[in-house]
C-alpha cells in the first residue's frame, strides 16, 4: 500500500468508523467494534495504521499552529522590545546634549572668571550646576 492509498479514506473501513470517530475513538472501544463486527484481520489493521496516521496529522497540524503561535508571540516581543530601545536611544541623546550644553556652560563661566581675574571656588560651582 503506497502513501496515497493509505491516506485516502477506505470505502470499507468508513462502514465501520468515521475517520472523526477514528480520531477521537479510544482503542479499546476501537477494537470492541472491530470484534463486534467481525472484521478481518487486514481491515483491523488499515484501521488502526489509518487511524495512527489521522493523529499524527492531528498531531502535527497542532504542533505547527503552537510554534506558529510562538513565532507570533516572539515578533510581537521583539518588536516591543525595538521600540523601547529606540525611546530610550532618542532618552540618552538628549541627556547627551544636555550634558554638552551644560559643558559649553561651564567653560563660558571659567573663561569669563579668567579674563575678569575672578577667583572661582566651589561653593560657586555648585551654584552655577543648579
Amino acid at each position: 500500500m503506497n502513501i496515497e492509498e493509505e491516506l485516502r479514506p477506505d470505502a470499507e473501513a468508513a462502514k465501520i468508523v468515521t475517520d472523526e470517530e477514528l480520531i477521537n475513538i479510544e482503542i479499546k472501544e476501537l477494537n470492541k467494534r472491530i470484534k463486534d463486527r467481525g472484521v478481518s484481520k487486514e481491515l483491523a489493521i488499515r484501521l488502526k495504521q489509518r487511524r495512527r496516521t489521522l493523529k499524527n496529522r492531528n498531531y502535527a497540524t497542532s504542533c505547527r499552529e503552537k510554534k506558529d503561535a510562538e513565532i507570533v508571540n516572539l515578533e510581537g516581543k521583539k518588536n516591543q522590545e525595538m521600540d523601547d530601545l529606540r525611546e530610550l536611544e532618542q532618552e540618552n541623546q538628549k541627556i547627551r546634549e544636555k550634558v554638552e550644553a551644560m559643558a559649553r556652560k561651564y567653560e563660558r563661566i571659567m573663561e569669563f572668571a579668567r579674563e575678569n581675574n575672578l577667583d572661582v571656588n566651589d561653593a560657586f560651582l555648585e551654584l552655577i550646576d543648579r
